[in-house]
């Protein structure tokens, strides 16, 4: 879950989440949910909510902004997966 991610310092809280062409943003809360303005839920939620849209998959629409530009959250779960194999 997204909550691996923040739990292992891979996101922190209050750091924001953004789409690929920087239309949305929303906020990574500390129990692995996201919020966009008053609403509140998971990746997937957050990122149907502010597209309009009746579903999204959360983990290829939301990235991370790091020194060299995006980074999509998928990657982030695939080093997370990496690292609990190797566990």
């Amino acid at each position: 879950p997204f909550l691996s991610l923040v739990e292992a310092g891979l996101v922190k809280p209050g750091e924001s989440v953004i789409d690929e062409k920087r239309r949305h943003r929303a906020t990574i809360r500390a129990d692995g949910t996201l919020a966009l303005g008053p609403a509140v839920g998971s990746i997937h939620k957050v990122g149907a909510l502010a597209q309009g849209l009746p579903a999204c998959n959360g983990w290829t629409f939301w990235h991370v902004e790091r020194p060299d530009g995006l980074l999509l959250l998928d990657v982030l779960r695939a080093e997370i997966r990496t690292q609990m194999a190797a566990a």
